[in-house]
Protein backbone atom coordinates (compact mmCIF):
# COMPACT_ATOMS: atom_id res chain seq x y z
CA UNK A 1 0.00 0.00 0.00
CA UNK A 2 0.87 3.74 -0.63
CA UNK A 3 2.77 5.12 2.35
CA UNK A 4 1.73 8.28 3.47
CA UNK A 5 3.37 10.58 5.92
CA UNK A 6 1.69 12.42 9.08
CA UNK A 7 1.13 15.74 6.73
CA UNK A 8 -0.66 14.35 4.06
CA UNK A 9 -2.75 11.18 6.58
CA UNK A 10 -4.04 14.45 8.36
CA UNK A 11 -4.76 16.83 4.85
CA UNK A 12 -6.37 13.60 3.12
CA UNK A 13 -8.71 13.24 6.37
CA UNK A 14 -9.63 16.67 6.93
CA UNK A 15 -10.78 16.42 3.17
CA UNK A 16 -12.56 13.72 3.22
CA UNK A 17 -14.32 14.16 6.44
CA UNK A 18 -15.31 17.86 4.62
CA UNK A 19 -16.38 16.23 1.47
CA UNK A 20 -18.57 14.18 3.09
CA UNK A 21 -20.28 17.19 5.08
CA UNK A 22 -20.50 18.95 1.95
CA UNK A 23 -20.56 16.29 -0.90
CA UNK A 24 -18.84 19.36 -3.04
CA UNK A 25 -15.01 19.18 -4.30
CA UNK A 26 -12.66 21.07 -2.33
CA UNK A 27 -10.18 23.88 -2.88
CA UNK A 28 -6.52 24.08 -1.54
CA UNK A 29 -7.91 27.09 0.51
CA UNK A 30 -10.67 25.70 1.63
CA UNK A 31 -8.48 22.81 3.45
CA UNK A 32 -6.01 24.85 4.26
CA UNK A 33 -8.71 26.51 6.64
CA UNK A 34 -9.62 23.82 8.52
CA UNK A 35 -5.59 22.45 8.69
CA UNK A 36 -2.82 23.46 11.58
CA UNK A 37 0.36 22.31 12.54
CA UNK A 38 1.06 22.63 16.03
CA UNK A 39 -0.90 25.75 16.32
CA UNK A 40 0.16 27.34 12.69
CA UNK A 41 -1.95 27.39 10.06
CA UNK A 42 -0.62 26.24 6.24
CA UNK A 43 -0.85 28.70 3.70
CA UNK A 44 -2.74 27.42 0.74
CA UNK A 45 0.38 26.95 -1.63
CA UNK A 46 1.67 24.11 0.45
CA UNK A 47 -1.62 22.53 0.92
CA UNK A 48 -1.61 22.70 -2.59
CA UNK A 49 1.38 21.07 -3.00
CA UNK A 50 -0.27 18.19 -0.49
CA UNK A 51 -3.22 17.76 -2.49
CA UNK A 52 -1.38 17.12 -5.28
CA UNK A 53 0.88 14.71 -4.32
CA UNK A 54 -2.06 12.97 -2.86
CA UNK A 55 -3.71 13.28 -6.08
CA UNK A 56 0.00 11.75 -7.56
CA UNK A 57 -0.99 8.42 -5.70
CA UNK A 58 -4.34 8.19 -6.23
CA UNK A 59 -5.99 9.18 -3.42
CA UNK A 60 -7.76 11.95 -4.62
CA UNK A 61 -9.02 13.19 -8.41
CA UNK A 62 -9.93 16.54 -9.73
CA UNK A 63 -13.38 16.87 -12.10
CA UNK A 64 -11.43 19.24 -14.48
CA UNK A 65 -8.24 21.51 -14.19
CA UNK A 66 -9.92 24.69 -12.17
CA UNK A 67 -11.80 21.94 -9.78
CA UNK A 68 -11.24 21.14 -6.33
CA UNK A 69 -10.66 17.78 -5.66
CA UNK A 70 -12.85 14.67 -4.17
CA UNK A 71 -11.68 11.55 -2.61
CA UNK A 72 -11.29 8.53 -4.98
CA UNK A 73 -12.13 4.92 -3.79
CA UNK A 74 -8.26 4.59 -2.78
CA UNK A 75 -8.91 7.82 -1.18
CA UNK A 76 -11.77 6.68 1.00
CA UNK A 77 -10.48 2.48 1.37
CA UNK A 78 -7.61 4.68 3.42
CA UNK A 79 -9.56 6.56 5.27
CA UNK A 80 -12.19 4.00 6.42
CA UNK A 81 -9.55 1.36 7.42
CA UNK A 82 -7.94 3.65 9.75
CA UNK A 83 -11.40 4.02 11.18
CA UNK A 84 -11.38 0.38 11.34
CA UNK A 85 -8.37 0.52 13.43
CA UNK A 86 -10.02 2.69 15.90
CA UNK A 87 -13.85 1.20 15.99
CA UNK A 88 -13.47 0.64 19.61
CA UNK A 89 -12.16 4.16 20.60
CA UNK A 90 -15.09 5.97 18.32
CA UNK A 91 -16.90 8.35 20.81
CA UNK A 92 -21.16 7.67 20.76
CA UNK A 93 -23.47 9.67 18.54
CA UNK A 94 -25.14 12.13 20.65
CA UNK A 95 -28.27 11.29 22.12
CA UNK A 96 -28.33 7.97 19.87
CA UNK A 97 -28.82 6.32 22.94
CA UNK A 98 -31.82 7.77 24.14
CA UNK A 99 -33.17 7.15 20.58
CA UNK A 100 -32.50 3.25 20.50
CA UNK A 101 -34.08 3.10 23.89
CA UNK A 102 -37.63 4.25 22.38
CA UNK A 103 -37.17 1.28 19.63
CA UNK A 104 -37.01 -1.33 22.12
CA UNK A 105 -40.82 -2.68 23.06
CA UNK A 106 -40.35 -5.84 23.64
CA UNK A 107 -38.02 -7.92 24.13
CA UNK A 108 -39.62 -11.32 24.97
CA UNK A 109 -38.86 -12.92 21.85
CA UNK A 110 -35.03 -11.82 20.24
CA UNK A 111 -36.86 -12.40 16.83
CA UNK A 112 -38.45 -9.37 17.01
CA UNK A 113 -35.95 -7.47 19.33
CA UNK A 114 -33.73 -7.42 16.08
CA UNK A 115 -36.10 -6.28 13.85
CA UNK A 116 -36.45 -2.99 16.08
CA UNK A 117 -32.61 -2.60 16.51
CA UNK A 118 -32.96 -3.01 12.69
CA UNK A 119 -35.68 -0.41 12.23
CA UNK A 120 -32.95 1.83 14.37
CA UNK A 121 -30.61 1.42 12.25
CA UNK A 122 -32.26 2.60 9.39
CA UNK A 123 -34.22 5.48 10.72
CA UNK A 124 -31.10 6.15 12.70
CA UNK A 125 -28.61 6.73 9.59
CA UNK A 126 -31.46 7.50 7.10
CA UNK A 127 -30.08 4.67 4.70
CA UNK A 128 -30.61 1.16 3.39
CA UNK A 129 -30.47 -1.52 7.18
CA UNK A 130 -29.99 -5.05 6.99
CA UNK A 131 -30.45 -7.91 9.34
CA UNK A 132 -28.88 -11.43 8.63
CA UNK A 133 -30.51 -13.93 11.25
CA UNK A 134 -28.10 -16.82 12.65
CA UNK A 135 -28.51 -19.90 11.15
CA UNK A 136 -31.29 -22.04 12.72
CA UNK A 137 -28.88 -25.56 12.44
CA UNK A 138 -26.13 -24.16 14.26
CA UNK A 139 -28.39 -22.53 17.80
CA UNK A 140 -29.02 -24.90 20.50
CA UNK A 141 -32.82 -25.72 21.05
CA UNK A 142 -34.95 -25.39 24.24
CA UNK A 143 -37.73 -26.98 22.03
CA UNK A 144 -38.90 -28.11 19.25
CA UNK A 145 -43.28 -28.73 18.39
CA UNK A 146 -44.76 -30.26 14.91
CA UNK A 147 -48.13 -28.99 14.45
CA UNK A 148 -50.09 -30.96 12.09
CA UNK A 149 -52.31 -28.23 9.82
CA UNK A 150 -53.35 -31.21 7.25
CA UNK A 151 -52.01 -34.82 6.64
CA UNK A 152 -49.65 -33.96 4.68
CA UNK A 153 -48.67 -29.86 5.99
CA UNK A 154 -47.12 -29.27 9.55
CA UNK A 155 -45.90 -26.65 11.50
CA UNK A 156 -42.59 -26.83 12.80
CA UNK A 157 -42.13 -24.57 15.90
CA UNK A 158 -38.66 -24.01 17.24
CA UNK A 159 -37.63 -22.55 20.15
CA UNK A 160 -33.60 -21.69 20.73
CA UNK A 161 -31.93 -21.18 24.15
CA UNK A 162 -31.51 -17.88 23.33
CA UNK A 163 -35.29 -17.33 22.91
CA UNK A 164 -35.42 -16.88 19.27
CA UNK A 165 -39.20 -18.20 17.80
CA UNK A 166 -39.37 -19.47 14.99
CA UNK A 167 -42.18 -21.16 12.79
CA UNK A 168 -41.26 -23.19 9.92
CA UNK A 169 -43.91 -24.72 7.28
CA UNK A 170 -43.02 -28.22 6.24
CA UNK A 171 -44.53 -30.76 3.34
CA UNK A 172 -44.53 -33.95 4.20
CA UNK A 173 -44.26 -36.96 1.02
CA UNK A 174 -46.80 -38.79 2.92
CA UNK A 175 -50.00 -38.35 5.21
CA UNK A 176 -49.46 -38.57 9.04
CA UNK A 177 -51.77 -38.62 11.99
CA UNK A 178 -52.05 -36.65 15.23
CA UNK A 179 -51.18 -39.90 16.98
CA UNK A 180 -48.35 -39.84 15.20
CA UNK A 181 -47.00 -36.21 15.41
CA UNK A 182 -47.35 -36.38 19.36
CA UNK A 183 -44.82 -39.26 19.44
CA UNK A 184 -42.53 -37.74 17.02
CA UNK A 185 -42.97 -34.64 19.10
CA UNK A 186 -42.13 -36.67 22.66
CA UNK A 187 -39.37 -38.41 21.13
CA UNK A 188 -37.29 -35.86 19.71
CA UNK A 189 -37.64 -33.47 23.01
CA UNK A 190 -36.83 -36.42 24.85
CA UNK A 191 -34.02 -37.51 23.12
CA UNK A 192 -32.33 -34.26 22.02
CA UNK A 193 -32.82 -31.79 24.61
CA UNK A 194 -30.26 -28.71 24.05
CA UNK A 195 -29.05 -30.34 20.88
CA UNK A 196 -28.74 -28.39 17.25
CA UNK A 197 -30.59 -29.02 14.61
CA UNK A 198 -27.14 -30.09 12.85
CA UNK A 199 -26.37 -32.28 16.13
CA UNK A 200 -29.94 -33.78 15.69
CA UNK A 201 -29.87 -34.41 11.91
CA UNK A 202 -26.16 -36.20 12.22
CA UNK A 203 -27.73 -38.49 15.05
CA UNK A 204 -30.38 -39.44 12.61
CA UNK A 205 -27.91 -39.97 9.76
CA UNK A 206 -26.44 -42.46 12.07
CA UNK A 207 -29.56 -44.17 12.84
CA UNK A 208 -30.92 -44.45 16.86
CA UNK A 209 -31.51 -47.38 19.59
CA UNK A 210 -33.23 -49.92 17.83
CA UNK A 211 -36.25 -50.20 20.55
CA UNK A 212 -37.61 -46.39 18.95
CA UNK A 213 -36.45 -47.67 14.94
CA UNK A 214 -40.42 -47.08 13.79
CA UNK A 215 -40.83 -43.90 15.59
CA UNK A 216 -36.83 -42.86 14.54
CA UNK A 217 -37.98 -43.56 10.92
CA UNK A 218 -40.80 -41.31 11.41
CA UNK A 219 -38.97 -38.74 12.59
CA UNK A 220 -36.30 -38.69 10.30
CA UNK A 221 -38.34 -38.44 7.52
CA UNK A 222 -40.26 -35.59 8.97
CA UNK A 223 -36.49 -33.81 9.75
CA UNK A 224 -35.51 -34.24 6.49
CA UNK A 225 -38.60 -32.32 5.44
CA UNK A 226 -37.86 -29.41 7.58
CA UNK A 227 -34.50 -29.53 7.08
CA UNK A 228 -34.44 -28.76 2.98
CA UNK A 229 -37.11 -25.73 3.77
CA UNK A 230 -34.21 -24.64 6.76
CA UNK A 231 -31.78 -24.73 4.59
CA UNK A 232 -33.82 -22.43 2.15
CA UNK A 233 -34.09 -20.06 4.44
CA UNK A 234 -30.57 -19.87 5.71
CA UNK A 235 -29.59 -19.55 2.03
CA UNK A 236 -31.36 -15.84 2.55
CA UNK A 237 -35.24 -15.67 1.26
CA UNK A 238 -35.56 -16.16 5.29
CA UNK A 239 -32.24 -15.23 7.04
CA UNK A 240 -32.34 -11.99 4.91
CA UNK A 241 -34.23 -8.95 6.34
CA UNK A 242 -33.84 -5.51 4.23
CA UNK A 243 -35.56 -2.03 5.54
CA UNK A 244 -35.48 1.25 4.16
CA UNK A 245 -35.09 1.00 0.30
CA UNK A 246 -37.47 4.30 0.15
CA UNK A 247 -34.49 6.27 1.65
CA UNK A 248 -32.41 5.71 -1.02
CA UNK A 249 -35.16 7.01 -3.51
CA UNK A 250 -35.18 10.52 -1.69
CA UNK A 251 -31.99 11.18 -1.17
CA UNK A 252 -30.46 13.69 -3.76
CA UNK A 253 -27.27 12.84 -4.14
CA UNK A 254 -28.51 9.10 -5.34
CA UNK A 255 -30.57 10.51 -8.15
CA UNK A 256 -28.66 8.65 -10.44
CA UNK A 257 -31.01 5.21 -11.75
CA UNK A 258 -28.96 3.27 -12.66
CA UNK A 259 -26.84 2.91 -10.30
CA UNK A 260 -30.17 2.46 -8.14
CA UNK A 261 -31.02 -0.03 -10.42
CA UNK A 262 -28.20 -1.98 -9.63
CA UNK A 263 -28.27 -1.72 -6.23
CA UNK A 264 -31.76 -2.83 -5.94
CA UNK A 265 -30.76 -5.80 -7.79
CA UNK A 266 -27.90 -6.40 -5.67
CA UNK A 267 -30.27 -6.80 -2.46
CA UNK A 268 -32.65 -8.97 -4.53
CA UNK A 269 -30.06 -11.19 -4.65
CA UNK A 270 -30.49 -12.27 -1.02
CA UNK A 271 -28.29 -15.46 -1.52
CA UNK A 272 -25.44 -13.67 -2.88
CA UNK A 273 -25.33 -11.01 -0.16
CA UNK A 274 -26.14 -13.24 2.37
CA UNK A 275 -22.57 -15.24 1.40
CA UNK A 276 -21.13 -12.21 1.14
CA UNK A 277 -21.99 -10.98 4.66
CA UNK A 278 -21.40 -14.17 6.59
CA UNK A 279 -17.64 -14.00 5.34
CA UNK A 280 -17.65 -10.90 8.12
CA UNK A 281 -18.76 -13.05 10.98
CA UNK A 282 -15.12 -13.03 12.69
CA UNK A 283 -14.33 -9.30 12.13
CA UNK A 284 -15.81 -6.18 14.37
CA UNK A 285 -16.47 -4.28 11.32
CA UNK A 286 -15.84 -4.37 7.91
CA UNK A 287 -16.72 -2.16 4.57
CA UNK A 288 -17.23 -2.87 0.88
CA UNK A 289 -16.98 -0.14 -0.99
CA UNK A 290 -17.95 -0.25 -4.51
CA UNK A 291 -17.62 -3.51 -6.48
CA UNK A 292 -18.82 -6.26 -5.00
CA UNK A 293 -21.90 -4.20 -4.62
CA UNK A 294 -23.19 -1.38 -6.86
CA UNK A 295 -20.73 1.69 -8.23
CA UNK A 296 -20.60 4.63 -5.50
CA UNK A 297 -21.77 2.39 -3.10
CA UNK A 298 -21.00 1.10 -0.10
CA UNK A 299 -21.65 -1.67 2.71
CA UNK A 300 -20.95 -2.25 6.66
CA UNK A 301 -21.33 -5.27 8.32
CA UNK A 302 -21.08 -5.16 12.02
CA UNK A 303 -21.66 -9.07 13.56
CA UNK A 304 -23.66 -9.82 16.82
CA UNK A 305 -23.99 -12.48 19.00
CA UNK A 306 -26.28 -14.13 21.10
CA UNK A 307 -24.63 -16.28 23.03
CA UNK A 308 -23.13 -19.61 22.94
CA UNK A 309 -20.94 -18.02 19.74
CA UNK A 310 -23.73 -17.97 17.48
CA UNK A 311 -23.65 -14.86 15.24
CA UNK A 312 -25.43 -13.05 13.28
CA UNK A 313 -25.06 -9.09 11.14
CA UNK A 314 -26.42 -6.04 11.15
CA UNK A 315 -25.69 -4.18 7.42
CA UNK A 316 -25.53 -0.98 6.63
CA UNK A 317 -26.05 -0.30 2.45
CA UNK A 318 -25.55 3.85 1.50
CA UNK A 319 -23.20 6.09 -0.55
CA UNK A 320 -19.82 5.54 -0.69
CA UNK A 321 -19.80 9.32 0.84
CA UNK A 322 -21.25 8.52 3.89
CA UNK A 323 -20.41 9.62 7.64
CA UNK A 324 -18.51 5.76 8.34
CA UNK A 325 -17.80 7.54 11.86
CA UNK A 326 -21.08 7.90 12.87
CA UNK A 327 -21.93 5.06 11.34
CA UNK A 328 -19.48 3.19 13.05
CA UNK A 329 -19.89 4.08 16.74
CA UNK A 330 -23.56 3.86 15.90
CA UNK A 331 -23.15 -0.07 14.98
CA UNK A 332 -20.91 -0.09 17.79
CA UNK A 333 -23.73 1.01 20.35
CA UNK A 334 -26.31 -1.26 18.77
CA UNK A 335 -24.55 -4.62 18.79
CA UNK A 336 -22.94 -3.82 22.82
CA UNK A 337 -26.56 -2.78 23.47
CA UNK A 338 -28.36 -6.02 22.10
CA UNK A 339 -26.13 -8.42 23.60
CA UNK A 340 -26.13 -6.71 26.95
CA UNK A 341 -30.69 -7.08 26.54
CA UNK A 342 -30.61 -10.27 25.69
CA UNK A 343 -28.16 -12.04 28.15
CA UNK A 344 -30.49 -9.76 30.99
CA UNK A 345 -33.81 -11.22 29.23
CA UNK A 346 -32.36 -14.69 29.50
CA UNK A 347 -31.21 -14.11 33.31
CA UNK A 348 -34.89 -13.36 33.97
CA UNK A 349 -35.95 -16.37 32.31
CA UNK A 350 -33.40 -18.76 33.99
Amino acid sequence: MTQLNEREERILKILIERHIQTREALSSGAVAVLYSENGRSLSSATVRNVLHLLEEKGFLHKSHLSSGRVPTRKGFRFYVNQLVEQYYRLELPPDAEAHLSGYIRDISDTRSLLVQYLDFLKDETGFVSLLVFPSLFNMRLSRVEFVRLSPRRLLMVVITGSKMYRQIPVELDRDISYEELISVNRYLNREFPGKTLFQIRQSLIRGMKKRVEQIDTLARSILSSSFREIERMDAGEDKLVVRGMANLVSREDMRNLRQLQDLVLCVEEKHNLVELINTCMDRDVTVFLGGKIADNYSMVISPYGIGSGIKGAFGLLGPVCMDYRRVFSTMRLMTGTLMNAIMQKNMRNE
